[in-house]
């Protein structure tokens, strides 16, 4: 919102990683978009990480302007798909 006359301000959501065991994962992150919205966030953000692809299409989520680079620092790591990868914040 960068020079926006109207707008100074974004609020932005993000999912990280999500389990889901008595409804389906597409289920539950329909809802969160839901509560989201009541509480007056503007985006709604999700990193490619583990399942969490499975529900994108669905959901109709489009794909970022960018990649994300994870830094591990002392660690020697294979390359690793995003559907390999879990995080712990």
């Amino acid at each position: 919102v960068l020079n926006n006359p109207k707008y100074d301000h974004l609020r932005a959501a993000y999912s990280y990683y999500n389990v889901a065991t008595t409804v389906s994962l597409t289920d539950l992150m329909k809802d969160a978009l839901i509560i989201a919205k009541k509480q007056g966030y503007d985006v709604f953000n999700a990193l490619d990480v583990m399942d969490n692809t499975s529900f994108f299409p669905d959901l109709k989520f489009g794909a970022g302007d960018g990649d994300l680079q994870y830094y591990l620092y002392n660690w020697s790591c294979p390359t690793v798909d995003s559907k390999e990868l879990g995080i712990v914040l």
